[in-house]
């Protein structure tokens, strides 16, 4: 007789992080762990040291991802449109929002940023926030503070 073996590493909560899935231990979502694949086209391997999270979690994201596609690109969509949806709101006609994320997505030291904002209190996001777009001008437009000063505006 064949025993189902079961790896329970994927959790949901209610209170945490919207319900989404999220990986045992931690609150990363599994969206961020797809996201990162798919948009910074990082590897199973470099996603496991990007996260500190072992090959067994990270496969254990990617099944459940591609167990619950339909689900998962659907929140992405919605990551999306909201993101574009900020954009438009902060800059207008300027650059969209996640298009600018993605091509930052690939520096680790930014990613890294993006995390800590992700996971930092609701106090200390807004710091953290004005800071990565602050990073973002001064990369693009060699120290203008356009972008920091729309943002600054709008999370007031």
């Amino acid at each position: 007789m064949n025993k189902i073996e079961s790896i329970n590493l994927i959790y949901r909560n209610p209170n945490i992080r919207g319900g989404r899935p999220c990986i045992v231990g931690t609150s990363l979502r599994v969206i961020d762990i797809v996201m990162a694949m798919t948009f910074a086209e990082r590897a199973p391997e470099q996603l496991a040291g990007d996260y500190d999270l072992s090959m067994a979690e990270v496969h254990a994201a990617l099944a459940y991802y591609y167990d619950n596609k339909e689900e998962i690109d659907e929140d992405i969509r919605e990551d999306t449109r909201r993101s574009e949806e900020l954009a438009k709101k902060v800059f207008g006609d300027k650059i969209s929002f996640s298009s600018r994320l993605r091509r930052y997505m690939r520096d680790d030291d930014f990613r890294a940023a993006i995390l800590e904002a992700i996971e930092a209190s609701n106090e200390s996001r807004p710091a953290l926030v004005k800071a990565l777009f602050a990073k973002m001008d001064n990369l693009e437009v060699g120290g203008k503070s356009f972008i920091a000063e729309q943002v600054e505006e709008t999370i007031e």
